[in-house]
């Protein structure tokens, strides 16, 4: 298939849509202090306000993990919410997105001391500089990504990190009860393609498992029951010869 049939097709507009989230989000949350801080966790069973949600998130999957020397990709920075609490306990933040508008945002609330960031493309990683990090993080973002797309990301990561090379990748479970309802709920809104980039995708543990085993992730965590709609991974990612 060339190039231009390639183009033709239909495709998740994740840049556009993050775009126009972020656009829209001041019209609709205007008592919020920053974006993200509209998703709690709550539809996601795992608390029921921000403060427990941002707790929960930063002791479990931050706090046992990052060091004070780390330097930290996130992929799918948003609004900032969770590069706030990673800049608690890392040396450096390099927060990537897909979306310009969230990198505005991301900006606004983490400033540059300590902080840099990368507009991604949605295919590559291309502009973060091989070896600069040492710890992948990617919370409440690949819920959203298909898992073709997951697994293309999960190809790139590896030649990113150096040192301890640690992962946290958190996506929505199908599998699960409540995100079984998620699907349910939605899925007849996202036929033929025709899916808002901002949706969630159908994605389950079995198909990460077997993502991250093939790609030689070394799975040191599998956390269903934290987040119970989703499924939360702390891995080791191979080197790049490997």
């Amino acid at each position: 298939m060339n190039d231009e049939k390639m183009t033709d097709r239909p495709r998740v507009d994740y840049e556009r849509a993050w775009d126009s989230y972020a656009q829209q989000w001041q019209k609709t949350n205007a008592e919020l202090a920053h974006i993200g801080d509209e998703w709690i966790g709550k539809a996601a069973g795992a608390a029921n306000s921000l403060a427990e949600y941002e707790a929960l998130i930063e002791q479990q999957f931050i706090a046992p993990y990052i060091k004070k020397e780390h330097r930290v990709l996130e992929i799918g920075i948003g609004g900032g919410k969770t590069g706030s609490l990673l800049l608690k306990y890392c040396d450096r933040l390099i927060c990537a997105d897909i979306s310009s508008q969230m990198l505005q945002a991301a900006r606004s609330r983490l400033g540059d001391d300590r902080v840099s960031y990368v507009k991604l493309d949605g295919l590559t990683l291309d502009g973060i500089a091989p070896g600069s990090a040492d710890v992948c993080f990617c919370y409440d973002t690949m819920v959203h990504v298909e898992p073709v797309d997951i697994f293309n990301y999960l190809t790139r990561i590896p030649k990113l990190l150096r040192g301890d090379r640690f992962c946290v990748f958190h996506h929505t479970n199908i599998f699960s009860e409540l995100g079984w309802q998620k699907f349910a709920g939605e899925w007849d809104k996202n036929l033929l393609w025709h899916r808002d980039g901002t949706a969630f995708s159908v994605m389950t543990d079995t198909i990460m498992e077997k993502f991250l085993n093939h790609l030689n992730y070394q799975i040191i965590l599998k956390n269903t029951s934290s987040v119970p709609r989703d499924c939360v991974w702390i891995c080791k990612a191979p080197t790049p010869n490997e």
